[in-house]
């Protein structure tokens, strides 16, 4: 079994400098698992603390039923995927595959099978005796993947793998990861700072935020009922709206700038007095103004997108910036004035102060 237990993980540098504080998940035997946030959030360092390449400050680490906090990374039965490929650059794609198996001193037989098995799966058949400098960046990725695959590890770590690589080529190895992944039935953690690919990747994904995991979940429960406001920042494109304000004493309407007044369907869940954050996601406003809430935008400029348009604008009369993301080309003009509605199941209402959800 390859299940991972991560209890109370902490790591500290030198100085003091806190890089991950108190991280706790368990990551089930063969799913895929996305550690995402911004730089300097302490995905990576969890990462490498699971690999063994980085020393463990507090807490617990499982795999399967073996605490590894102490082992050396070759014991840890793991691979591990890097951004920049990590390959010998004066071996043949077969050697930087077979050097591994070599040093494990496995049978000629044995690794010839693991190596025809890896290069089928990928690919790569075509390929084995080419240098790196003679590959693409997608094909080098392949054969980093397939050094991994050849070891047939519990867990393979995959360390932002697609970022080096261009925009149309991360779309087809995020396809092809999927499919790898179901076809090996092993356990993946993979970190990136990209929301989409972690969207489009995980069975399930970690947030991490500062150090500390804001929130663990399926991907579309991270879309539909983020746990704070950093969470719905980040999940989504384009980002989710955001008007601040006040809780009116009727707890129908909420004061945004002192001057403009949003009108609700439902009370409010929170006291009159109270500062809330309203988030809205552009995709979820609509040209009906029906709903739980209608607001107007006042245009600013519009971004044609094809199958899809994002409005770009402000609410009228708060001048807190609003976008919406209509389906098909829309026509529009900068200064005019669109009347949307969004429903309350789309509206998220975050505490002011903490950031937490409150509906």
């Amino acid at each position: 079994m390859a299940e991972l237990s991560i209890t109370g993980l902490g790591k500290t540098y030198p100085g003091g400098v806190q890089a991950v504080e108190g991280v706790t998940a368990e990551i089930a035997d063969g799913e895929f698992i996305v550690l995402v946030g911004p730089s300097g959030c302490g995905k990576s360092t969890i990462l490498r603390m699971i690999a063994g390449l980085e020393t463990i400050t507090t807490g617990d680490l499982l795999i399967g039923d073996r605490r590894v906090n102490n082992l050396e990374p070759g014991d840890r039965d793991i691979a591990m995927v890097f951004q920049n490929y990590a390959l010998y650059p004066h071996m043949t794609v077969r050697k930087n595959m077979e050097y591994g198996l070599k040093n494990e001193g496995l049978p000629r037989s044995e690794i010839d099978a693991r190596i025809a098995e890896a290069t089928r799966t990928l690919r790569l058949e075509d390929y084995l005796d080419r240098k790196p400098r003679q590959l693409s960046g997608g094909q080098r990725q392949r054969v980093a993947m397939g050094r991994a695959i050849v070891r047939d590890p519990k867990v393979f770590l995959f360390d932002e793998p697609l970022s080096n690589l261009d925009a149309k080529l991360r779309t087809q190895l995020r396809a092809e990861l999927k499919a790898l992944h179901k076809r090996l039935g092993a356990t993946f953690v993979y970190v990136t700072h990209d929301q989409v690919e972690a969207m489009s990747l995980a069975d399930r994904i970690i947030i991490m935020n500062a150090g500390r995991v804001e929130q663990i979940g399926l991907p579309m429960d991270l879309y539909l009922r983020p746990a704070t406001r950093f969470v719905a920042e980040f999940i989504g494109s384009p980002a989710m709206n955001f008007v601040e304000g006040t809780v009116d004493p009727d707890r129908r309407s909420l004061a945004v700038n002192g001057s403009h007044s949003l009108r609700f369907a439902e009370p409010l869940p929170a006291e009159p007095g109270h500062k809330i954050a309203l988030g809205i996601r552009p995709e979820h406003l609509t040209e009906v103004p029906a709903g739980a809430l209608s607001m107007e935008l006042e245009v600013d400029f519009i971004e044609q997108l094809g199958a899809d348009t994002v409005v770009h604008g402000k609410l009228a009369g708060a001048n807190s910036p609003l976008a919406v993301r209509l389906h098909g080309v829309q026509a529009g003009a900068a200064g005019s004035v669109v009347t949307l509605g969004c429903e309350m199941d789309n509206l998220h209402l975050f505490d002011l102060g903490t950031g937490q959800r409150l509906n």
